[in-house]
């Protein structure tokens, strides 16, 4: 599966805080895509829910989620931008 074909579940509350936060539905299926191919991700046992990262370009993306038979469900999602060289 690509990661355009992933299907995401998420609610008024979570894409509310997505688009304040600037992270595209893209975005996300991007860093669910690398975590479930082997990239980062953890597992947090008392949610059943997993928490990803994934660098695209200057950002890395960290996005908690869960999965049932649709697809996966959003939980929060953020982000950060660091740039690290010489002037």
């Amino acid at each position: 599966m690509s990661w355009e074909e992933i299907k995401l579940q998420v609610g008024d509350e979570v894409k509310k805080r997505l688009e304040d936060r600037h992270i595209s539905e893209e975005e996300v299926k991007k860093v669910i895509d690398f975590a479930e191919t082997g990239g980062e991700k953890l597992y947090q046992p008392e949610g059943n829910r997993y928490l990803a990262k994934c660098r695209l370009g200057e950002v890395t993306i960290y996005v908690e989620y869960s999965t049932d038979e649709k697809g996966y469900i959003i939980h929060t999602a953020y982000s950060h931008r660091s740039r690290i060289g010489k002037e």
